[in-house]
């Protein structure tokens, strides 16, 4: 693996794309070159204190990844509202260029994107534009709840049609309790995409002394390529009553 870019996206704001970007690059630093970024931080006038700069380096502690913010705006808006609300324009170019040379110096470079695949960073260019032209692959992260399906489907056919490959779907925050719902959501996907690899990840309390303890992923479908090599437990599902 050497030089792989991967964009994790999510199918809406809040669906846990920080943690998965963290648990990646704690998967792939102890015998890889890692780069985390995240180019467009909105909600943080200072990322490294309050952004999701800080989850990752409380998350990673001492391993060796390369963590970089590019751009932090201070209202928690779609970057091209709070640059604009900011009287603070965004260079999606330049943007780029330090991704791409992050890249080159890496193995894999993880790039966090805002919000969803298609939320905006300037009048002209959007999180899906970015992947492209770093010739990403996509991680698309996705909560379990009700509503999901929708969100998953249309975030995938979105990618499909800008040509942008799917690597997996995580499944984030799947409760311990979890109940019809989240299980036939479950079920639903991987009929739905029987060669997408999906990968589940349990709600965690994200404790400050471990953040990423507790999310023990599981695999439903086929391995992704990307985590060939790591031992994933398969995920058996579950039937469940009619709820009444």
């Amino acid at each position: 693996m050497t030089n792989r870019v991967i964009f994790v996206t999510g199918t809406d704001t809040g669906v846990g794309k920080t943690v998965v970007a963290a648990w990646l690059a704690a998967t792939f630093a102890p015998d890889h070159r890692v780069a985390l970024v995240k180019p467009f931080q909105t909600g943080a006038a200072d990322p490294a204190a309050a952004g999701d700069e800080a989850f990752y380096r409380a998350a990673l502690g001492d391993e060796a990844v390369d963590i970089r913010t590019l751009v932090s705006l201070p209202e928690p808006l779609a970057p091209s509202i709070a640059a604009e609300r900011a009287g603070m324009p965004i260079d999606a170019a330049a943007a780029l260029v330090e991704c791409r040379a992050l890249a080159k110096e890496s193995d894999i470079t993880l790039v966090e994107g805002a919000g969803g695949l298609l939320v905006s960073i300037t009048a002209e260019h959007d999180m899906a534009g970015f992947a492209a032209a770093l010739d990403a692959s996509l991680v698309i992260v996705a909560r379990p709840s009700l509503g999901t399906l929708n969100h998953t489907t249309l975030t995938i056919e979105a990618a499909e049609r800008r040509g942008l490959p799917v690597e997996m779907v995580v499944i984030s925050c799947f409760p311990q309790d979890a109940g019809v719902v989240e299980w036939e959501n479950l079920r639903w996907l991987r009929d739905r995409y029987p060669a997408l690899p999906l990968v589940v990840l349990a709600e965690a309390p994200l404790a400050p002394s471990d953040p990423l303890a507790g999310l023990d992923p599981h695999l439903l479908g086929p391995l992704p390529p990307l985590l060939e090599g790591f031992d994933l437990p398969p995920l058996a599902l579950r039937d469940q009553p009619s709820e009444s």
